[in-house]
């Protein structure tokens, strides 16, 4: 925050307001005082678990919530209180966060600057300065943690037992379950998307400024995938957007390849439609397709997949736009399987480029799957929400992969 000094008595914010247009009046916003600085760490340092979205304590917790219902509908249970009932009675509430929680929130922006540079938080910055020039409000929480508080306008839910408890996380889900099966309306816990950093503006125009006019049209349905992934904040929502890009062309690239191997076939010096062995064999590679259709309920994914990355994909682009996007991906890819999905390890640094797409192929199938399919007592099965910080690594691969899928079938203006 602008204006903020250390002073004897704290920190303080200072808010310049004009008063008419020769004068300039100063407001001084409460302080922060060593005292609160000391309780506040004290109180995070009383934390038997926390992360960027989740703060444990023994008999309370507090998580940030993501509201999922258009129109900002999980406002209504804001200021509410649901006591609970029994011996050991549990009360939730929804509402703005703790001052620790902020101050924790605040600490995270600060060792990662690079989201205050992200285009949205021009808002925050406005925000912050419409609530430092506005005196209007005398029941405003007239702090530093206050200021920030109203400016990032985040919503938690609080969960409050008399006793000890281990299973916070539990209860915050099932009171999220509750809301939505009574109300429709939905959230779920995690970081607020204002806090995310958004990576892709290192491989992309992020002025307005420097963007052009397309140069080529793009297939209709493959830009309405695309646009979902974009708009996604779940990355359960994004990674599938992207993949049924692909998918797209499943059932064309598996056909074209039938094709182009009984043409290979027939074409060969050494058959002969004499022979009925020669002509077996290219009846033996129509059934064995066919088989593959019957059995698998369609084409058969995977293969089709690493035909639409042969097709599709170039490798030396993928690297590059992922080591713009994040420089560690291409070792992460290398070095971790996706333990969720049981899928294996890409070295994309590989030379062989054939072995790149067949280990690329079944590492994002095998990553699909486990997102579709959800079969009690399967293992490796996908959580929701609880395996997206992993997922999340492996949406740039396939959002890269789709890309590159709309732009190869792109037809010039």
């Amino acid at each position: 925050m602008r204006d903020l000094e250390d002073t004897d008595t704290g920190l303080v914010l200072r808010a310049r307001q004009p008063v008419d247009p020769t004068d300039r009046a100063v407001r001084e916003i409460a302080p922060l005082t060593e005292q609160d600085i000391e309780e506040i760490i004290n109180t995070l340092n009383a934390t038997t678990s926390n992360t960027e979205s989740s703060f444990h304590w023994r008999d309370r917790a507090e998580f940030t919530i993501v509201p999922l219902s258009p129109y900002r509908a999980f406002e209504r249970l804001e200021g509410v209180e649901f006591p609970g009932q029994g011996d050991n009675p549990v009360t939730f509430a929804v509402g703005p966060p703790s001052r620790e929680v902020v101050a924790y929130l605040l600490c995270y922006i600060g060792q990662n600057p690079e989201i205050t540079k992200q285009p949205r938080w021009t808002v925050i910055r406005m925000r912050i300065r419409r609530i430092l020039l506005d005196n209007g409000d005398t029941d405003r929480d007239d702090t530093i943690l206050g200021v920030a508080k109203e400016a990032l306008s985040f919503t938690t839910l609080h969960v409050r037992s008399k006793k000890p408890r281990s299973d916070f996380g539990v209860l915050a889900n099932s009171f999220l379950f509750h809301v939505a099966y009574n109300m429709d309306v939905a959230a779920r816990i995690g970081i607020d998307p204002l806090l995310e950093l958004r990576r892709i503006d290192r491989v992309r125009r992020a002025s307005a400024r420097s963007l052009d006019a397309p140069r080529q049209t793009y297939t209709p349905d493959l830009v309405h995938h695309y646009m979902m992934g974009v708009a996604a904040e779940v990355p359960l929502l994004e990674y599938l957007s992207y993949y049924h890009i692909a998918e797209h062309y499943f059932e064309k690239v598996f056909n074209d390849d039938l094709v182009e191997q009984v043409r290979r076939g027939i074409t060969d010096p050494s058959f002969s439609v004499r022979r009925a062995r020669d002509v077996q064999a290219i009846i033996s590679i129509v059934r064995k397709s066919q088989r593959q259709v019957k059995e698998e309920g369609g084409v058969n994914e995977q293969r089709a997949l690493q035909l639409v990355l042969e097709r599709f994909v170039d490798i030396t682009r993928l690297v590059n736009d992922l080591s713009t996007y994040d420089s560690t991906l291409i070792d992460y890819y290398k070095t971790n399987e996706v333990a969720f999905a049981g899928a294996g390890k890409v070295d994309l640094g590989n030379a062989d480029e054939e072995a790149i797409r067949s280990a690329l192929a079944k590492r994002i199938y095998k990553v699909r799957n486990a997102l579709v399919h959800a079969k009690d007592g399967e293992l490796p099965k996908y959580a929701p929400f609880g395996h997206d910080a992993e997922l999340s690594r492996e949406v740039p691969l396939m959002r890269f992969v789709a890309e590159q899928v709309i732009i190869s079938h792109g037809k010039a203006l």
